[in-house]
């Protein structure tokens, strides 16, 4: 699934949370910045650890960049998949997350190529600025979802980061998730704790197909400063609705309806089985098996964490698969799912 870093100029990564990284995301390494004459400077490598790391301390450390380590889920393991990748000349961009779409047109290109290609390059190319519209920012963050994040850097110097408050801070840095390195070891436990609720007030739940409710969403930099986070609401717009002007978005629908039948009784031990056997080949495996199982999910969500309303589960398991895989992968990861079930 990989781990994208937002990284200050006042942050400095010791070699042993870099091993950490490369550890989980071992399939390529990239990173981005704007240099003191305002050129974009991307490096990638396909290198082992001390590469990595001497090029974080040579060329990365004390500087403002987005960094990514690179997990394969979609596309061939090379150059041309490692993150960042060119929208334009004056934006680049890099991802965390499972999109959709996957890859039909080419196996052999990442999810997020597919992406930039088809749907980003479009619109981006015509008007480079675009990227830094906070309508803009709302429509990819309602159309990504709320488990993928994207981070582009402009020729300005901007940094913008979407779906912001689904990452966490360490450090200093944000980091896009908790399952792709050892959070637990540094403090940080479970993404969203053990008994923890995507539907808490302060996160209120979006899927990547349903409706989305007020939230906190991007943040942009610019040499260092933190723009404040914005609230906004939104439904899906078409190409032909989108307003780069202004605010285009109507009324939506409430996607959080109630489901008054729960799932039947299932066998847990085989459930859980099953699941840790995704979960040891990958987080793209996972993800296939929820959406391949959604019953099966939906119960081990429920039987894991409770569910605060009827039908919360149902709803996260069939409108957002990824992000319900990151709830089962943190149950295996954390250490909070017993190991004699999956045995």
């Amino acid at each position: 699934m990989c781990i994208l870093i937002h990284h200050p100029a006042n942050v400095a990564f010791d070699d042993e949370l870099l091993n950490d990284f490369y550890a989980h995301n071992p399939d390529g390494f990239g990173a981005m910045y704007v240099d003191n004459n305002g050129n974009i400077v991307v490096t990638k490598t396909l290198g082992k650890p001390a590469e990595i790391n001497a090029l974080y301390r040579d060329t990365l450390k004390g500087r403002e960049c987005i960094i990514h380590y690179r997990m394969k889920t979609h596309g061939d393991i090379d150059l041309d998949n490692c993150h960042p990748y060119k929208i334009t000349d004056d934006v680049w961009m890099a991802h965390n997350g499972i999109l959709s779409m996957g890859n039909p047109i080419d196996p052999a290109k990442s999810d997020t190529w597919h992406f930039i290609e088809y749907i980003l390059k479009p619109a981006v190319t015509a008007n480079p600025d675009i990227i830094l519209n906070l309508d803009y920012q709302a429509y990819l963050e309602k159309m990504i979802g709320g488990s993928n994040k994207f981070a582009f850097l402009h020729s300005s110097g901007e940094i913008v980061v979407l779906n912001y408050d689904a990452g966490v801070e360490h450090q200093g840095a944000w980091l896009s998730n908790t399952y792709a390195w050892s959070a637990h070891k540094h403090g940080h436990g479970s993404k969203y704790g053990r008994y923890g609720s995507m539907y808490e007030d302060d996160y209120p739940y979006y899927g990547g197909y349903g409706s989305l409710t007020t939230h906190k969403s991007s943040k942009a930099t610019k040499s260092g400063a933190v723009l404040a986070p914005v609230k906004h609401s939104s439904r899906m717009l078409g190409w032909d609705e989108f307003d780069p002007e202004g605010a285009a978005y109507g009324d939506y629908d409430d996607a959080y309806d109630s489901y008054n039948v729960k799932p039947k009784k299932m066998n847990m031990t085989k459930i859980v089985k099953a699941a840790h056997n995704c979960y040891r080949r990958g987080m793209h495996q996972l993800v296939d098996w929820v959406v391949a199982a959604p019953e099966k999910a939906e119960y081990l969500l429920i039987e894991s964490f409770g569910e605060k309303e009827e039908g919360e589960m149902n709803t996260l398991v069939n409108a957002d698969p990824e992000s319900a895989a990151e709830w089962i992968w943190d149950l295996f990861d954390g250490g909070n799912m017993d190991k004699d079930l999956a045995a």
